[in-house]
């Protein structure tokens, strides 16, 4: 039994790091500048801060198939980069006010799939 009991202490650990990690906010800091990584089908960062004024977010593509990266406001989209192909990068700069933001790969299925955050923007 006692490996059984170490392969379950094993499976507590892990879980407990996984589920730290998943509440990771990046912060924007005085390069006004974020890297975003696409794969399938994760956005990452996926909480981000940032305070009000222009932001650049360099998004870069992991992943094996095309995907995009959207900023939108309230269903109003406010910017967003065109399909990357799989190694493709691009630099999207937007100013934004106070808000809640949403980001997400649009293309197919990559938002239900989970390649979305939140892009929080204060004053």
């Amino acid at each position: 039994m006692p490996g059984l009991r170490a392969a379950s202490l094993l499976v507590i650990v892990l879980s407990a790091v996984l589920i730290g990690g998943c509440g990771h906010t990046h912060v924007v800091g005085s390069s006004r500048t974020v890297d975003v990584a696409l794969t399938e089908y994760r956005l990452i960062p996926q909480d981000v801060r940032a305070s009000a004024g222009q932001v650049t977010l360099l998004v870069h593509n992991y992943g094996r198939l095309t995907h995009n990266f959207v900023v939108s406001l309230d269903g109003q989209q406010q910017g967003q980069t065109p399909p990357l192909a799989p190694g493709d990068s691009v630099g999207l700069t937007l100013t934004l006010s106070p808000g809640t933001y949403s980001m997400a790969s649009t293309l197919l299925s990559d938002q239900a799939l989970g390649a979305y955050g939140t892009l929080k923007v204060t004053r």
